[in-house]
């Protein structure tokens, strides 16, 4: 059984509850240790990331509640930091998750916002070119294997949110490929760690993890180390579909996760 997530989100971003009510539920769901991800400040407006002004405050509240639950269940103070995000000390939390949100284009189109918007941006932005669109994502996610602070890799295939309501990627595409194997192929040599991500399950957008079935493999093959995580927005996603995450990562070769321990990321049997 897994007993630890890293990446859940709170009402001090777009999440829909709590900090302490996401720490109640997941130790109620069986979990050890948990971790609250925040996003972090982006450059531009938007409606799902922290104001860089708020970030003192969440701090302190999670290494309060660190104390609180000492001995109940270990908590652990976290960023999802994105490669544009705006300037930030990434040294003072416990681990830092990176990943992209955005593809390099005009008007800064997010990759998970909705269907719509995912169809609108590779038609008028890569000129109706998927696999375009798809090198420019894969390309960003490479930066963030010169972050050493960010030891996980989130939602690597993340641009493939939607596909199971509208098919805009081909991820058997010669050129997808290409750039999903290169980007991977380069956090591996960072040493990063790749998380097998439920989060649009619970919101009702797939029906299996990130990353897909062949790149999960694939990342076996190249010797990645990986672990489960739910990307939880509400307390009843805290651990979505981890026995289907399990199961995927064992069927794809792995015996071992690697969870946070104290201060050092360790390998868990699995």
């Amino acid at each position: 059984m897994i007993t630890q997530n890293l990446h859940m989100h709170s009402t001090w971003d777009d999440g829909k509850n709590s900090i302490e009510e996401m720490i109640l539920a997941s130790k109620a769901a069986g979990l050890t240790s948990v971790g609250v991800s925040l996003h972090a400040p982006m450059p531009v407006a938007t409606d799902w990331a922290c104001p860089m002004e708020k970030i003192p405050a969440y701090v302190a509240e999670v290494r309060a509640l660190q104390q609180k639950y000492a001995g109940e269940i270990d908590v652990y103070l976290g960023i999802e930091w994105d490669v544009t995000a705006q300037e930030l000390d990434l040294t003072m939390y416990d681990y830092v998750i990176g990943s992209v949100h955005h593809v390099p284009a005009e008007g800064f189109p997010g990759v998970d916002s909705n269907p719509e918007t995912t169809e609108k941006y590779i038609r008028e932005q890569y000129a109706g070119d998927a696999d375009a669109a798809a090198e420019a994502y894969f390309g960003e996610l490479k930066k963030v294997a010169a972050r050493p602070e960010a030891k996980i890799v989130g939602h690597l295939d993340l641009i493939t949110k939607f596909d199971e309501i509208g098919h805009f990627f081909n991820p058997e595409s010669p050129r997808y490929r290409k750039a999903a194997l290169a980007a991977m192929e380069k956090l591996i040599a960072a040493g990063k760690i790749f998380e097998v991500n439920t989060g649009a399950i619970s919101r009702g957008y797939r029906t299996t993890p990130y990353p897909s079935k062949e790149l999960l493999g694939k990342l076996h093959e190249m010797g990645a180390k990986v672990t489960v995580s739910a990307d939880a927005h509400h307390v009843t996603g805290v651990t979505c579909a981890f026995d289907l995450a399990e199961k995927m990562v064992k069927d794809a070769g792995f015996e071992e996760i690697w969870v946070l321990q104290g201060k050092e990321f360790v390998p868990v049997k699995i």
